[in-house]
């Protein structure tokens, strides 16, 4: 192998891999959105850019604070009936009657076909 086939073949595998590496499952869009501030709502949905497996992928939220109430520690909501949508990309997380006023964190885990487990969390509040 020549040497000028050798650098060729390194270049080749080294965008290979950064392909690979920036393929990772990541939260595109969410409702209610992060950080915003919503009426009542009973559904959350995760979208991410690619299909999730969802056997490794999930969400859940807890109640961080409620107006009125001095919680010692999130409080986690139970209950809640996930969907993952036909394309694999969005679950959608139910409940059985609106959520409380108050701030939430919903926390994420998903993995793509590459497999790397991707996780992350942000916050919304209901008024």
């Amino acid at each position: 192998m020549t040497r000028f086939n050798v650098l060729i073949a390194v270049a080749t595998s080294s965008l290979a891999f950064a392909a690979v590496a920036q393929a990772h499952t990541k939260v595109v869009a969410s409702t209610p959105a992060a950080n915003a501030t919503v009426a009542a709502t009973n559904t959350i949905s995760v979208t991410f850019n690619e299909a999730a497996v969802p056997a490794f992928s999930g969400a859940e939220v807890v109640m961080t604070t409620m107006p009125g109430m001095v919680m010692k520690s999130p409080m986690k909501m139970n209950g809640l009936k996930s969907a993952w949508s036909a394309d694999g990309k969005t679950i959608t997380l139910t409940a059985g009657r609106p959520f409380p006023k108050g701030s939430y964190q919903v926390t994420w885990h998903a993995a793509g076909a590459d497999t790397h487990r991707m996780q992350g969390s942000y916050t919304f509040s209901v008024k």
